[in-house]
């Protein structure tokens, strides 16, 4: 059985270097934290090696590491047992039938809901601008369901969006002079993309030109999160 016990440790500096998106990106690696997640990695066959607390014997191959080192590798305060390597080549890309397209979204956290949103309400496809869906932060956010859908990124959308038009209708999340409130859209079940915009922003000017239909949610406050927003527009799609 292997223990490590210091921060000095090569392995451990290259796990604490994948923090970094840009080393993440060169190296096409990335952490994942906790039993659940790891689980599904390991079924999906992405996990490069194993980690786990020195008071733990969940997995008999794991490399044994201090509370202190788990501590330091992890930015968030987390009770977890075990760490995975995993290798985001390995991370299979289907057929895309439904995207949602997320247009400079800023917060992890909502990456990582609307990500979980797609797998629960049958979307194939997430479709990301400029933030990386590899973080610590949007993989806990997914609860493993960006192991279950396609993770497409982006540095702009709005190219992407003009190539993927002449197969795909696209709806935005938008409130304007020709929205539709969502009660009153017959959605497309297949070859669609919804776009959702950035939290403080919006839909930038140039995407929503390319939009074939615009669709807003009636309610009594000024607006919601877009998490918030994504799961009811999801939900009313899946529901007719």
């Amino acid at each position: 059985m292997t223990s490590i016990t210091s921060k000095q440790n090569p392995l451990i500096k290259y796990l604490k270097k994948l923090e970094n998106k840009k080393y993440r990106d060169q190296e096409q690696k990335f952490v994942i934290f906790g039993e659940h997640l790891i689980e599904i990695a390991l079924q999906k066959g992405i996990v490069i090696q194993l980690f786990e607390s020195e008071n733990s014997n969940l997995y008999p191959q794991a490399t044994k590491l201090s509370h202190y080192l788990f501590e330091y590798l992890s930015n968030t305060s987390s009770a977890s047992k075990v760490v995975a390597l995993c290798d985001k080549t390995k991370l299979i890309t289907n057929k895309a039938n439904k995207i949602i397209a997320l247009n400079n979204l800023q917060d992890p956290g909502n990456v990582g809901t609307i990500i979980r949103l797609a797998k629960a309400f049958d979307f194939d496809s997430v479709l990301i601008e400029n933030l990386d869906p590899y973080s610590e932060k949007v993989i806990r956010s997914s609860q493993g369901a960006i192991f279950e859908v396609n993770i497409l990124q982006t540095k702009d959308l709005y190219r992407d969006l003009m190539r993927l038009k002449k197969d795909f209708y696209l709806y935005q999340t938008i409130l304007n002079q020709h929205a539709k409130a969502l009660n009153a859209v017959k959605f497309q079940q297949k070859n669609i993309i919804i776009i959702l915009g950035n939290e403080g922003q919006g839909i930038t000017t140039k995407i929503q030109e390319l939009a074939d239909e615009s669709i807003y949610i009636p309610i009594s406050f000024e607006s919601l999160n877009v998490a918030s927003a994504a799961a009811i527009v999801l939900n009313k799609i899946r529901n007719g």
